[in-house]
Order: C-alpha cells, then structure tokens, then sequence
C-alpha cells in the first residue's frame, strides 16, 4: 500500500512538473505557477501544494517552506524537486528549463521501470514454474505409482531426499529472485 501511495504522488508531481512548466513560459511568476497546479493536480500531492502557497502567504519564505515540503512528503522525487527550486533561486537561470529537464529525467526514470517490469516478468513467471516443478512431479508421481512416493515420506533417506529437495528449491528461489530483481533509482 505504501508503495502504491508513493507511485501515485510521483506520477502526479511528474504532471505537476509538467503543469509547472509550461505555466513559467507562458511567463507567469512562480508562485502563481504554484497556485496553477495545486488548484488542478488532486489529492494527496494536491494537498501539499495546497499547504505549501499557505504557508508562503502567512509569510515562511521559499526555502523554509520548501525544505518543510521535502520533510513532509517523504520522496526522493520531492527532494530533487526542492533541490533544484532553491540551487535556481540561488543562482539564477531559467526554473522553466531546470524542472522540464527534472520532468524528463523523472518520465525516462518511470518508462524504464516500467521496461524492466515487463522484461523481468518472464523470469519470474519462469522461476516460480520452476519451483513447483518438483512439487507437481511428486504429486502427479503420487497418484500414478503411489508406492514408490509413500517411502520418500516414511523412510528417513526419503524425508532426507525430501528436505535436500525443499533446500535446493529454496535456493534456486533466491537465486532467481536476485537475477530478475533490478533496482532503478
């Protein structure tokens, strides 16, 4: 669940950013680009643009209130938001520019997760077929010759056959596991 929330506020800071931008060339001020994508962009991240104009309007300056932002949303998307909004505001250059290239550079990051779900869903679906293949053979085993199945489980060189068995499985598993796992951060 947490994982779902946190895949739902970066696609909707990718739109906001997307929201952001274009509203800056069109030449609008910053923080009315802000009021822009908090009145448009839904909940929960929605709520956080929200709070963060309000608390530029009681007066808590851009900074303060964006590292509030980045304490609150606990997303490294977020942070690199924030980063990039005060390393422009302290050095000047053209914010349009810097959070287009943070929006891409976030799209791109998605898009390739996305490929190496899909990449890496074979060879989990392979990994987990594999897996119960000993299972299935024992079973099937089982209802064909039950009386060359019966010893593996009363007879200990059985059970010891069985648990070297269920080892092996297992560490296949982790094996498989860690090759189709890949991390994009």
């Amino acid at each position: 669940k947490e994982e779902h929330r946190r895949q739902r506020l970066a696609a909707q800071l990718r739109e906001s950013l997307r929201s952001l931008v274009h509203a800056l060339r069109v030449g609008v001020g910053f923080t009315q680009a802000l009021e822009y994508v908090a009145r448009d962009c839904a909940d929960p991240l929605g709520a956080h643009w929200r709070w963060l104009l309000q608390s530029l309007q009681v007066g808590k300056s851009l900074p303060q209130t964006l590292d509030e932002l980045s304490a609150r949303v606990p997303l490294k998307e977020i942070r690199w938001f924030v980063a990039a909004v005060q390393i422009t505001q302290t050095t000047g250059g053209s914010m349009a520019d810097v959070l287009e290239t943070l929006s891409t550079t976030l799209q791109e990051q998605q898009t390739l997760r996305e490929k190496i779900a899909a990449l890496t869903a074979q060879g989990k679906a392979s990994g987990m077929l594999i897996g119960a293949m000993p299972f299935l053979i024992l079973t099937a085993l089982y209802f064909i010759a039950p009386d060359m199945v019966v010893p593996m489980f009363t007879s200990w060189l059985g059970q010891a056959m069985l648990a070297a068995v269920l080892g092996m499985v297992a560490v296949g598993g982790l094996v498989i596991k860690k090759i189709v796992t890949i991390r994009v951060d």
